[in-house]
């Protein structure tokens, strides 16, 4: 007999997503769509009387009802200073002990969106970096006053050390791979570690701030999914907003930091954090796969993830990396 994989979202079928709906005062159509999501579960819902709903289902185990309920706060916060940020719905049976927009359906903590009419941008130009870097700044201004007292702190262990420890303990790095990996990995980890001990002050920030998360109507640029709330540097809302040639990337980082510091004086020495934090970034989301793998969904997003061109080639970023942040130290 084939065993199945046992799926953390297996027991979220549409009755209990309806019964969720119906249990918050809203009375569902059964029309149900699944939204683009590989971290948790999203749906558009149809209801009667009421636009459709999206409804936001959180993978259980990833984040206590705590740190879930530190990122609504944080929303609220932001859109209670009118910024431009979608805000959970008020719900009639919040969960216990959390705020009035984050609900519980069984096993599932979940939450209640709006639909907005707003559509992503590939191509922007210097005024809508401006605008993008000016949000950013008065985001990071109200999240200097809003400690993160249940979320991660950024740094090299939490995005670096405690993904290696699972690299190298869950067997899916093929095993004449092990040892090279293992010198680079370690190698790339420490490199990080001296720019973090720098005097660059951690913030509450969005956390996973790339154009995929960044929506754009008449009013200019929407900030959506807060799932990575995270204490880290203002940098880290930065740097993934800049892309292609160095000259490109530099142009674009003046575009950004000029509309920043129209409201918040920005910490130059905190670029030196730039590619230590790609390299947190690329080691953690390897991380990311593997302790996801049991899902189908997953098996289909990286299905060359046990193969050796996978790791031969995370080598090689590796590598890259390593050499980018010797540079950036001489």
């Amino acid at each position: 007999m084939i065993a199945v994989p046992v799926s953390v979202f297996d027991k979220l079928l549409p009755d209990l997503i309806f019964a969720a709906a119906w249990r918050q005062g809203f009375r569902p159509t059964g029309a149900l769509s699944p939204l683009n999501s590989y971290e948790n579960r999203v749906y558009e819902i149809g209801v009667e009387d009421h636009p459709p709903l999206i409804a936001k289902f959180y993978r259980p185990g990833r984040w206590t009802q705590e740190a879930l309920g530190e990122e609504h706060r944080f929303i609220m916060a932001l859109a209670g200073q009118e910024l431009p940020v979608v805000e959970p719905l008020l719900l009639n049976e919040p969960a216990e002990g959390s705020p009035p927009t984050l609900g519980r359906q069984d096993d599932f903590f979940f939450a209640f969106y709006p639909r907005v009419r707003a559509r992503q941008s590939a191509e922007l130009d210097a005024e809508q970096r401006q605008q993008m870097g000016r949000l950013l700044a008065r985001i990071h201004m109200a999240g200097e006053q809003f400690p993160l007292r249940h979320r991660l702190l950024l740094s090299p262990e939490s995005y670096g050390y405690a993904s290696l420890d699972f690299l190298f303990t869950e067997g899916f790095i093929p095993e004449h791979l092990c040892r090279p990996l293992e010198s680079v990995l370690l190698e790339a980890v420490r490199l990080t570690e001296p720019a973090f001990n720098r005097n660059v002050r951690p913030i509450a920030t969005h956390g996973d701030c790339h154009w995929g998360n960044i929506l754009w109507n008449d009013k200019g640029p929407l900030l959506i999914d807060f799932d990575d709330v995270i204490s880290a540097p203002a940098v880290q809302d930065l740097w993934m907003l800049c892309s292609g040639s160095p000259e490109e990337i530099k142009s674009q980082r003046k575009d950004v930091l000029d509309g920043y510091e129209t409201f918040r004086a920005f910490e130059y020495e905190s670029l030196a954090l730039i590619e230590p934090l790609r390299t947190l970034r690329i080691i953690r989301h390897a991380a990311w796969i593997g302790q996801r793998y049991d899902e189908e969904i997953f098996k289909r997003a990286f299905p060359y993830y046990l193969d050796d061109r996978y790791w031969e080639s995370f080598l090689l970023t590796l590598k890259e990396q390593i050499g980018l942040m010797c540079e950036r130290a001489a």
